[in-house]
């Protein structure tokens, strides 16, 4: 396995995937969050298994990928539980903002320019215009669920950056993440969730699934943070939701309102703004 693609591509990439994951989870909803997420792991590990002297090459590296990886959906899928959905899934999408402001964090050379500032802001404004139609009110029941959910936002951030912080590791390392949070989250399922009898038409979605947003996506996103600026590829994937609403209207008979496509112009336009990392500066043009 070898990415050679720039980080621009193959973080779009993982981006695509995981947008398609709204749409999957939507059509297995009968199915145990945990239940899903621990096959679906486990199916995009195997993509590395060509090598799996390589899957576990240095522990601190695969504890941290395994906890990160696992920690993120268990969050997530909790937060759903405790609080709407939709608005659980508001604050997730946080994590593009907070992985831009964190950097300097990590890694104090760097600096947040203007334009991340305002490009993220302008997105932020669109996912909460895409959900606000139907409403995004605070109650003090839903409170365990919010910070479930921010959580979630925090985690895959400080994950991102802290495994980029570690150093280089081998691309078939992403493999034994997945393979460390697929039994993990099987264990979750065993303990905590209803037996699963698997039909042959919710197979091909797992196998998608895991092949897509939890197989191709982890590895792409992985080369992309190591080679590529993580105030880009935050700004970029305020692009999610977008291609998880469209996935949505296209594929669960969802309708499209002016108030959706006001929400996709914001978060188009602000996602763009990481598409100024690449261009040529004054200084560079001779």
């Amino acid at each position: 396995m070898k990415f050679t693609q720039p980080p621009l591509f193959l973080g779009l990439l993982a981006i695509f995937c995981w947008g398609s994951l709204a749409t999957f989870g939507n059509l297995l909803l009968h199915l145990p969050p945990f239940y899903v997420s621990g096959v679906t792991f486990l199916l995009g590990s195997l993509l590395a298994w060509r090598h799996p002297s390589k899957l576990f090459e240095n522990w601190k590296m695969s504890l941290w990928g395994i906890f990160g990886y696992y920690a993120y959906h268990f969050f997530l899928f909790y937060s759903f539980r405790f609080a709407p959905a939709i608005e659980a899934n508001l604050i997730n999408y946080l994590w593009p903002m907070l992985m831009i402001l964190l950097t300097p964090l990590f890694f104090p050379g760097t600096k947040i320019k203007l334009y991340h500032l305002i490009g993220g802001g302008i997105a932020l404004l669109g996912c909460g215009l895409l959900v606000s139609r139907v409403g995004f009110e605070v109650k003090v029941e839903n409170l365990k669920g919010y910070l479930l959910a921010l959580g979630a936002a925090i985690t895959w951030p400080v994950y991102t950056l802290g495994k980029k912080k570690l150093g280089e590791a081998s691309l078939y390392s992403i493999g034994g993440f997945c393979l460390g949070a697929g039994v993990l989250s099987l264990l979750t399922h065993f303990w905590n969730e209803p037996r699963v009898v698997l039909q042959w038409h919710d197979a091909w979605k797992l196998i998608v699934m895991g092949l897509g947003p939890f197989g191709v996506a982890f590895y792409a996103w992985d080369k992309a943070v190591s080679c590529g600026d993580p105030r880009s590829l935050g700004a970029l994937s305020y692009l999610t939701p977008l291609i998880s609403t469209s996935g949505l209207i296209l594929f669960t008979h969802q309708t499209l309102d002016p108030t959706t496509i006001l929400s996709m112009i914001l978060i188009i336009g602000g996602a763009s703004s990481g598409l100024l990392d690449f261009l040529p500066r004054k200084h560079d043009v001779k």
